[in-house]
């Protein structure tokens, strides 16, 4: 049986993460990035291996040819794009041997981009564009897979970068190692060479072959419907924006066309023959234009996907509904009487101070909504009778068992007469909990089944953090909550009629 492509590129990014260290996101976006033909931005100082990436994601090609180039100001089209055939120039052709050179690679690594000068961003605009480079009187195919460019700043603006710019569809920001251990590690490891013999790697056929299965994939329409609320979030942010300019996001239709195509590959990459939700969070990588734009993108996109997150619809309502009549039920057939407890001719005030006080019954009965000046009284032990305690602006309170002292409520001392079921009736209710019990358990099941089943490959995107997967199924989880809420609320009408 032929090897699936998700096990094919998993074992892939192995190796080529072999020894680097938290680059690992970077790494599969790289390769992401080429498989869907797109060429990829690393934003980041020197020193935190954004050309170690370039220089390992050529094994992932086999025989791959590789071009590095660090950009300055002085930088020629011969040092890029190859020099002049002066053979040629004999002939009046002017042809560039681009053996060795941009033209003929197949990774592409060019640092400090922006430094280049205007003859060469042309050129590689055309080459981004189309695959093409114009060299004498022919066109060549340019077989370049990936291209990626690093810089530590970003384009300058009005220095005709952002056609450019605009072309690298994956920006990351890289750093460099966070986790202590992990940084030991790497400046601990001895200086040996990568081992080039990297198993699986794509050989030209399977690369045609595979954008041809790419354009295939479904792209279902909770996606399409995550990609609108992003634009119009975008939209809203940019009218809110509207003086400021230079905080406005612009992502043009011809992005959104590149990061559907990421997004399709990312999906026949994980064995799928449709986008999900996952694939949706590669969305934010692709439409910053400024660093402080990034977490702005990010809370666009990741609250898109929660509002059409993977959900289940269960009838709450109707549950709900049956608890409200069970209960009712209940307090019928209990018959729960509460009443006044008088103690001689007062009525008891409950928490009203350290010596506990007492209102007489006929002023209770007088008390009406305006405050009035009344005698409150204390036992006296001694004397073992009612003494006054002094006087107090009272009202009657909102039901009968509660008045107003100095406008704060008091309740009344009561008692409750409660009726305990008979058995058999106790019996039958203690079915009916049981079978509501067994209703939200087979809910949870349903839940969980959905989860482990049908998402189950959320959280082994090859592409995206694993726990991302949070926030797809927020709405699941809501609705998991929902379920745990009205079975504790069975378990406290079981347990109120059962300690009756």
């Amino acid at each position: 049986m032929a090897e699936k492509v998700k096990e094919r590129i998993k074992k892939l990014l192995e190796q080529l993460n072999t020894d680097i260290y938290e680059k690992e996101e970077v790494m599969a976006l790289a390769l992401l990035s080429s498989i869907a033909g797109e060429s990829i931005f690393l934003l980041g100082p020197p020193g935190v291996a954004k050309s170690l990436i370039a220089r390992r994601l050529k094994y992932a090609y086999k025989d791959a040819k590789v071009f590095e180039y660090l950009m300055s100001r002085f930088s020629t089209p011969d040092e890029i794009f190859g020099p002049v055939s002066i053979s040629e120039l004999k002939k009046d052709k002017y042809v560039r041997i681009v053996k060795n050179y941009l033209p003929a690679a197949d990774v592409v690594f060019l640092d400090e981009i922006w430094k280049a000068g205007p003859s060469i961003q042309n050129a590689l605009l055309t080459i981004l564009n189309e695959k093409k480079f114009r060299n004498g009187e022919k066109e060549i195919d340019v077989p370049m897979k990936a291209l990626i460019s690093a810089s530590n700043e970003l384009p300058e603006k009005e220095q005709g970068l952002e056609a450019l710019w605009d072309r690298f569809l994956v920006r990351l920001v890289v750093e460099g190692i966070g986790d202590e251990e992990k940084f030991n590690g790497m400046i601990a490891m001895p200086s040996t060479l990568f081992d080039e013999k990297v198993e699986g790697s794509i050989t030209d056929n399977e690369y045609k072959e595979w954008g041809k299965k790419t354009d295939q994939i479904v792209i279902p329409e909770n996606v399409f419907n995550v990609i609108q609320v992003i634009r119009k979030k975008i939209e809203q942010h940019n009218q809110d924006n509207e003086k400021n300019t230079e905080k406005q996001i612009y992502v043009s239709d011809r992005r959104w066309r590149k990061i559907i195509r990421l997004m399709r590959t990312s999906a026949f990459l994980n064995d799928r023959a449709e986008v999900d939700l996952m694939d949706c969070f590669l969305i934010h990588h692709c439409i910053w234009n400024k660093e402080d734009q990034a977490g702005t993108v990010w809370q666009f996109v990741r609250a898109a996907i929660e509002e059409h997150g993977y959900s289940i619809s269960f009838d709450f309502e109707g549950i709900k509904q049956e608890l409200v009549e069970f209960q009712t039920e209940i307090d019928d057939e209990t018959q729960i009487n509460k009443r006044l407890e008088p103690v001689e001719d007062y009525y008891q005030i409950e928490d009203s101070s350290n010596n506990t006080l007492y209102i007489g019954i006929n002023d209770y009965y007088s008390l009406s909504s305006r405050d009035q000046n009344i005698t409150l009284y204390c036992y006296n032990t001694s004397y073992r009778r009612m003494q006054a305690h002094g006087n107090c602006s009272v009202r009657a309170g909102n039901s009968m068992y509660s008045i107003f002292i100095d406008n704060i409520k008091y309740n009344l001392e009561t008692t409750q007469t409660i009726k305990k079921p008979h058995p058999s009736v106790e019996k039958t209710w203690d079915e009916r909990a049981d079978g509501f019990l067994q209703h939200t358990g087979d809910l949870r099941n349903q839940i969980e089944q959905y989860k482990n089943k049908d998402l189950k490959h959320l959280r082994t995107n090859l592409f995206v953090p694993s726990d991302y997967a949070d926030f797809v199924e927020s709405n699941i989880n809501e609705t998991q909550k929902e379920v745990e809420k009205i079975e504790l609320e069975i378990r406290e009408i079981q347990n109120g009629y059962q300690k009756l």
